[in-house]
């Protein structure tokens, strides 16, 4: 039996104080713990980060705080030096629950459902929300944290770069997920394109993006999307704690985020040459043509999710179709 070669070192930084040194602390976890609460809960022991994303203590809705939060939590977490390892994955039944522009006519139920409404701010937010949050969610998760990372992918979610990015990823055995950009008529450039692609490979992705193909975690564990499959949320969870409990066992504190840096290398390439240019073609687009924020695909998606779950268990296979799919043999 392979077991860890030592104890954790959780805890055991030897640091030069600040004030000796006349540098600025860094922002405790309690404070941005706190400031990022309404679209993160987090929780930390023994150096291990777990930042569950939610909307209102429920599986997460895509959308602006979302969009800043996880910018912000990328920069403050990623500088805490009493982060080791950080587990970041969703909370409740799915990944994402729902995505974009809500509907104005909730505007009294829904204090996000004016955001898009003023079409004065549209380009502000565009910018400052969209482009500016969105790319510096994408470099700040291969940039600024250099710790081992750990996604949790839970039931249907799109926009799975948020864990495919982690250096292990995980997710459960009802997780499912589509490429929705081309679909909604927007162009794939804010950062999954660049998971998707070098993940499960070129021509896949290609057929992934232009078809809306339904990807289940089997399929993503045989395409090499993630890692390992768990049964559900908390069976997920505590896997990864596992994981990053033998992380923390393996290697020193300083090898550990350097042997990070490492693995993240070609990430770390593809990002710098492409995301800011490709970003940009995706909001020129959004600006240009009717790039509609709203669920009626993803609605569809999860009636087609259910039939392609329901085809793996019978040996079947469900193509993309223009009325939607149909159980089929699978050549091979």
């Amino acid at each position: 039996m392979i077991k860890a070669n030592y104890e954790s070192d959780a805890g055991k930084r030897k640091f030069t104080p600040h004030e000796e040194l006349g540098t600025i602390p860094h922002m405790p976890f309690e404070e941005y713990s706190e400031k990022l609460k309404h679209c993160l809960m987090m929780k930390r022991e023994n150096g291990i980060l777990e930042a569950r994303l939610h909307t209102d203590g429920d599986s997460m809705r895509w959308g602006a705080p979302a969009h800043q939060g996880l910018h912000y939590f990328f920069d403050w977490a990623g500088r805490d030096p009493e982060n080791e390892v950080i587990i970041l994955g969703g909370t409740g039944q799915d990944f994402i629950k729902s995505m974009g522009r809500p509907d104005p006519k909730n505007s009294e139920k829904d204090p996000e459902a004016t955001e898009f409404s003023s079409k004065e701010s549209e380009a502000w937010k565009m910018y400052e929300y969209q482009y500016y949050d969105g790319i510096n969610d994408i470099e700040g998760q291969i940039f600024d944290i250099e710790v081992p990372t750990i996604g949790v992918w839970n039931g249907a979610a799109f926009h799975t770069d948020l864990v495919l990015y982690s250096d292990i990823t995980l997710c459960t055995e009802d997780a499912w997920t589509t490429e929705m950009h081309f679909r909604v008529n927007m162009v794939p450039g804010d950062g999954i394109q660049f998971a998707w692609r070098e993940l499960m490979g070129y021509k896949r992705y290609a057929y992934a993006e232009l078809t809306g193909e339904i990807i289940t975690a089997r399929k993503a564990l045989q395409l090499g999307m993630v890692n390992e499959i768990c049964t559900d949320t908390e069976a997920a969870y505590a896997r990864a704690h596992e994981i990053a409990e033998l992380i923390m066992r393996t290697g020193s504190r300083v090898t550990r985020r350097i042997t990070t840096q490492q693995l993240r290398a070609p990430w770390k390439q593809i990002i710098a040459n492409e995301a800011r240019n490709a970003f940009s073609t995706e909001m020129f687009v959004t600006a240009t043509e009717h790039s509609p924020h709203d669920n009626y695909f993803w609605d569809w998606a999860h009636e087609e999710a259910e039939l392609v779950k329901k085809a793996e268990k019978m040996g079947k296979v469900v193509r993309p179709r223009v009325d939607g799919g149909q159980f089929e043999d699978e050549i091979k």
